[in-house]
């Protein structure tokens, strides 16, 4: 049979990994320790999706943003204004701006190890054994920034033995990818090593619209080291070093900028951007949907380089009833970002015969930050009623941005002059402890109960230097002299209880239903781009999540069907919205800020199913119902305006289902071949309804069919290799606008490609 495992079903998983079958014909059960303990994905009381490391392979998964096919709610994308960044909304809770400063709404963990920020999170699926993402507020054992949830990737560890997988795929818009895993025992059944090598290369699928050129695109090494030391049967280390370097370009934005907009009467009804109004920024529309939204009129190529050093360490002690678990890790990275924010340039050039295009709005920014988190536990696995997790958790991170500097262009006297410059940064620390425990009151009766303190500081500063600039200053923070109290010590210190109670009941052998209540929060801060005045920077404050849900498991049909229901309603008070406005210092500039908005309410259904009738096929399926709505808007002048406003990235709908065949051919080969089709309803991306009338804020609805198929054979020399081809969106070339913002002065959109195909090649030995 295929090697495909999607658990559609209810717990956050640390670890996800087969561990046997009910039945030889049957759905492939899968185990997770998603509250810190090894237990039936089926029988746990939250909402999590769990996919293996073999299934994230069979379906082509280059990243973590594609496995949002498979799974309801959830909405994962790329943020190419920092390396290698995944945005992420999960049941329409997500926080758009990656500044350092701000923190996600969609946490993630890679190894057990919490990210300060995004910045680095596109983990590659090759080397994977699996993801999970949970869905919903995680304060109890994950603690702060999980409001939405979180994503848990799990890196494959040293197997012990001599062997290697080797991979190269090429494809659509000079793809070719080559990747190298390598395992070796240095001491037998004591000390495993394994090295990792991925090289992922291509060219963007836009396209410069005067040289008809392609635009650089992804240009990633990434090595891995890993040692799993294990002396006795009671005790394991495993230590992992991970060197990122990402020179990687992508698609310019499309500039959306519009001039004057009329009614039918010839009433002007909006003044349009300055960008198309002031520098005739304005005229590609219709070039942009030509080209399949593959042309780009950006004045310089999109750079967005970055560097990273993360080391984990996981420790784990096995006593008869309890084991004691050590989670360590220390990350540190520098990025930059030097582009055309625009994505339209001027002709800066008095020679028709010669034009020469540069920016607009061109900034210019380099930053670096580090973390260490430190989490030590315990786990019981008692006989009778009670269990528990409990532990203490430390984190500290801190960015510093050396300098951004912001460059206008004037088409008639200056190709880009710097109106705006500033440095800035942060240390954060936090402490936690927290406990959940679980009691079995009767034998198909079980309560949990659980909850987290956590304390948090945050030490900003931030410098505009005492130079003469349009945009304003110079100031700096922290000054005890200044008229802005908040500048006079920039410090927040903040203290939260996140708590969690369940009930499960077991109606059946293998039918479950539960209820639960669960609490998250996110800590307020800093504005890490501010204005021309220190006011722009803040502070804006914590804002809280309470999450109720309905949940209903079960298995059947002699372990050949599962059907998995989730109901929630999720409160969220204090809801941080971040916004971007023209500055009125300097209007071609921008200004950053994040407000407390107020209240919002999301409603929504989950379901999720297998079906797997004969054990060469099998069925998945996936749907998700959002309603989201803010119950309350305060404005800056202290109105409610909350009618007029909209959620981002909450699509109402959102479905998904596929299969797979496996056809078993002479000598143990395979011809496997499967198909998925992800259909995602339109959504928001500015709270706020397009003041022009045109309605750019909103991405339309979209529908993508996948398909591969894959040779498995086998060799005397070999464990085995592979020939596959696969295809994506299958059914629509060019393009297509995922994110639109408006910027005051310009609308500006970013892109991705529609249609991509490969070849891979992959050997194991």
């Amino acid at each position: 049979m295929t090697a495909t495992m999607l658990a559609a079903a209810p717990a956050f998983a640390e670890e996800a990994a087969p561990a046997d079958k009910s039945a030889d014909n049957g759905i492939e059960q899968i185990t997770v320790t998603a509250r810190k303990r090894v237990e039936d994905v089926q029988s746990v009381p939250l909402a999590v999706s769990a996919i293996g490391g073999k299934a994230l392979e069979a379906r082509f998964v280059p990243d973590v943003r594609a496995v949002a096919k498979y799974i309801p709610n959830v909405q994962l994308g790329q943020v190419q204004y920092s390396g290698a960044t995944l945005s992420a909304s999960i049941r329409g809770i997500s926080f758009a701006d990656i500044e350092r400063s701000f923190e996600p709404a969609v946490a993630t963990s890679i190894d057990g190890i919490f990210l300060a920020s995004n910045t680095g999170a596109l983990v590659d699926m090759f080397d994977v054994e699996s993801i999970e993402v949970l869905r919903g507020p995680q304060g109890t054992l994950f603690g702060r920034n999980t409001v939405g949830g979180i994503i848990n990737v799990k890196r494959s560890r040293p197997t012990g033995e001599l062997g290697a997988k080797l991979s190269a795929t090429v494809g659509s818009y000079g793809r070719n990818d080559y990747k190298a895993i390598f395992n070796a025992p240095i001491i037998k059944d004591v000390l495993a090593a394994k090295i990792g090598v991925f090289s992922i290369n291509s060219d963007s699928f836009t396209y410069d619209a005067r040289s008809r050129k392609a635009e650089p695109g992804l240009d990633r090494l990434d090595i891995t080291g890993s040692l799993l030391f294990t002396p006795t049967a009671n005790f394991e280390a495993l230590l992992t070093y991970e060197h990122l370097r990402d020179r990687s370009h992508y698609p310019n934005p499309v500039n959306q900028s519009v001039g004057e907009q009329k009614d039918a009467s010839g009433n002007v009804t909006y003044g349009g951007e300055l960008a198309c109004t002031a520098f005739g920024l304005c005229g590609h529309a219709a070039d942009y949907e030509k080209s399949g939204y593959r042309a780009s009129y950006g004045g310089l190529p999109f750079s967005a380089p970055l560097d990273a050093d993360n080391v984990t360490l996981n420790m784990k002690y096995k006593a008869d009833n309890f084991s004691i678990v050590s989670v360590t890790g220390y990350m540190k990275n520098k990025d930059s970002l030097n582009i055309d924010n625009i994505g339209d340039a001027l002709n800066v050039s008095a020679d028709p015969a010669n034009p020469a295009y540069v920016p607009l709005f061109h900034p210019v920014r380099k930053l670096h930050g580090d973390q260490f988190s430190q989490e030590l536990r315990i786990d019981t696995d008692f006989d009778g009623m009670f269990n528990m997790v409990a532990g203490v958790y430390y984190f500290q991170s801190t960015y510093s941005l050396d300098n951004q500097s912001v460059y206008v262009a004037d088409a008639t006297e200056n190709p880009g002059a710097r109106v705006d410059t500033f440095s800035a940064g942060q240390t954060v620390k936090s402490y936690a402890a927290f406990a959940e425990t679980y009691w079995k009151v009767t034998p198909t009766t079980r309560i949990t109960v659980g909850g987290r303190y956590t304390h948090e500081t945050k030490d900003f500063h931030v410098e505009k230097p005492a130079v003469t600039l349009p945009e304003g200053g110079p100031y700096k923070c922290p000054d005890v002299n200044s008229a802005y109290a908040p500048c006079r010590n920039p410090h927040l210190a903040f203290n939260r209880f996140t708590p969690r109670v369940s009930v499960d009941q077991e109606l059946a052998k293998d039918i479950m239903t539960y209820v639960s209540w669960s609490r998250g929060f996110r800590s307020g801060g800093w504005n890490g781009r501010p204005g021309s005045t220190p006011d722009s920077i803040g502070p804006y404050q914590p804002e809280t999540v309470d999450s109720y849900e309905v949940g209903f498991r079960s298995k059947f049909w002699d372990n050949k069907a599962i059907f998995n229901l989730t109901l929630f309603q999720t409160e969220y008070k204090n809801k941080q919205e971040d916004q971007i406005r023209s500055n009125p210092v300097l209007p071609t500039s921008t200004i950053t800020f994040v407000e407390n908005a107020g209240k919002a309410r999301f409603q929504g259904v989950e379901l999720e199913t297998q079906v797997r009738p004969v054990p060469e096929l099998h069925f998945f399926a996936s749907a998700g119902y959002l309603k989201a709505k803010y119950l309350q808007f305060i404005d800056g002048t202290g109105k409610d305006v909350s009618a007029s406003k909209q959620l981002r990235y909450a699509p109402k709908w959102n479905a998904s289902v596929g299969g797979d065949y496996t056809f078993d051919l002479a000598g143990g080969d395979q011809i496997v071949f499967g198909t998925n089709l992800k259909y995602v309803d339109k959504y928001a991306t500015e709270s706020s309804v397009d003041p022009a009338g045109l309605g750019r804020e909103i991405i339309p609805s979209h529908t993508a069919v996948d398909a591969s198929l894959t040779y498995t054979g086998h060799l005397a020399s070999l464990k085995e290799y592979k020939i596959s081809a696969f295809v994506n969106d299958a059914f629509h070339s060019g393009g297509r606008i995922v994110r639109s913002s408006y910027a005051g002065p310009f609308w500006f959109s970013d892109r991705i490609p529609n249609r991509t195909w490969g070849i891979e090649a992959q050997v194991e030995f």
